[in-house]
């Protein structure tokens, strides 16, 4: 039996033809990211809507929220079924984008690095130093 992810939870609610907001999510599922749960699916094929909800919250202050519904949904399409198809390592990028070490980057580079530091910046060179 495969595991009962947020997204499984998530999706089932809205197979039921309910909508669910982030709030709704935390609570219901203990859910804190709604949106990447929501772009997930989208990204398997589901069709999500997005609709704005504007109230007016206790301050009096007008605020909106994002609402997702399904739109659509084929019980005999298993090919985006999330029941049928866990997640693989694969799905995920391999590598992500970090900034070039200090060391990695040319002379010219580093000099004016070093004179452009923040006061903290400065502060933990001379912490990891041991000045």
């Amino acid at each position: 039996m495969s595991k009962l992810t947020k997204t499984k939870m998530v999706l089932t609610h809205l197979r039921s033809g309910q909508t669910i907001t982030s709030l709704e999510a935390i609570n219901l599922f203990s859910a804190t990211r709604l949106s990447a749960i929501i772009f997930c699916l989208r990204e398997r094929g589901y069709h999500i809507a997005t609709v704005p909800t504007t109230v007016l919250d206790k301050f009096g202050n007008t605020v909106t929220y994002a609402k997702y519904k399904l739109l659509q949904y084929n019980k005999s399409e298993s090919e985006n079924d999330l029941f049928s198809q866990e997640l693989d390592v694969e799905d995920f990028p391999k590598e992500i984008n970090s900034p070039t070490p200090i060391e990695e980057l040319p002379s010219f580079i580093k000099a004016n690095y070093n004179n452009n530091q923040s006061f903290f910046q400065k502060l933990w060179s001379k912490i990891t130093s041991g000045e």
